[in-house]
């Protein structure tokens, strides 16, 4: 079983390498900001309880940065087998929804290059075999916020984007293993579809979650942010050495009518994605 106390080990970084301030008079090129080294792994999360819970994962190796007029960031080294540390970088979002979540990840990839982002956090299952608890692990966001709107009725113009090939192979290699070596006796890991908009579900009878199916039979869960991310990264820049976003998520409720009273599975929820993040982490290491 792999937990937060046996992976993440690593030291504290001094905060000296966060202020490279310019002696006096040293002109405007001192005060410029130094460019960042490339980050391994960039973590978006959303809601208090998930910032803390991976930030608390990462105890042991994390030092806070605040950005003027902007977020606080959290770095972390994290230990992996036979390698020097993969460096983290976490990043908590102004507030719900893809708009935000867009404008996160296109700060950290501008900011700190990672390899990899990953928003790591709560979701609603919509799959009848995926309990509170349980994890998600997408490879495919369905964005069902697009939609004209008829006498009859709302018609979704969704769009479909799956991970990078290279990331299919690593997400392979993670199943692979933790199919015969369960990551956590308590709770199941799936992998597979998510809806994704900023429309919250709370209708077992939903249109959305009725239009997710037709897309695809084996949609597993419902959030509200990994399709701002995905549609950042499909329309920035080509970077050779970015794979692009994943999306790790607890299950928190089950995107119906219960969902108002489920706040007390959000902590949990929140906990489990982030233990899975620890125990994805060593198999998202694209280091040459």
């Amino acid at each position: 079983m792999i937990s937060g106390s046996n992976i993440v080990t690593g030291s504290a970084i001094s905060g000296s390498r966060f202020n490279a301030a310019a002696g006096p008079g040293a002109g405007p090129a001192a005060d410029a900001e130094p460019e960042e080294p490339r980050t391994d792994l960039g973590v978006i999360t959303v809601l208090p309880q998930e910032q803390h819970a991976v930030v608390t994962a990462l105890t042991g190796g994390h030092a806070s940065r605040p950005s003027p007029g902007g977020p606080q960031y959290y770095e972390a080294w994290l230990p992996v087998p036979r390698r020097p540390p993969m460096r983290v970088v976490v990043l908590q979002t102004l507030r719900p929804g893809t708009e935000s979540a867009a404008l996160a990840a296109r700060e950290l990839s501008t900011r700190f290059r990672p390899a990899v982002v990953l928003l790591v956090g709560i979701a609603g299952a919509v799959a009848d075999w995926v309990r509170v608890g349980d994890v998600v692990i997408s490879d495919q966001i369905i964005a069902y916020d697009a939609r004209r709107e008829t006498a009859g009725g709302p018609r979704v113009r969704g769009w479909v984007q799956t991970v990078r090939g290279e990331l299919g192979h690593r997400l392979n290699e993670f199943d692979a293993h933790h199919r015969y070596t369960p990551h956590d006796p308590r709770f199941r890991v799936f992998r597979g579809p998510v809806g994704s908009g900023n429309a919250v579900v709370t209708d077992r009878d939903s249109h959305i979650r009725t239009w997710l199916r037709t897309v695809h039979e084996n949609v597993l869960a419902v959030e509200t942010e990994a399709a701002g991310a995905a549609q950042a990264f499909h329309e920035a820049a080509g970077d050779s050495t970015r794979y692009g976003w994943l999306t790790i998520r607890g299950i928190s409720d089950l995107a119906d009518a219960t969902k108002p009273s489920a706040g007390d599975h959000h902590d949990l929820a929140a906990r489990r994605a982030a233990s899975v993040m620890l125990g994805l982490a060593p198999y998202l290491d694209f280091r040459p």
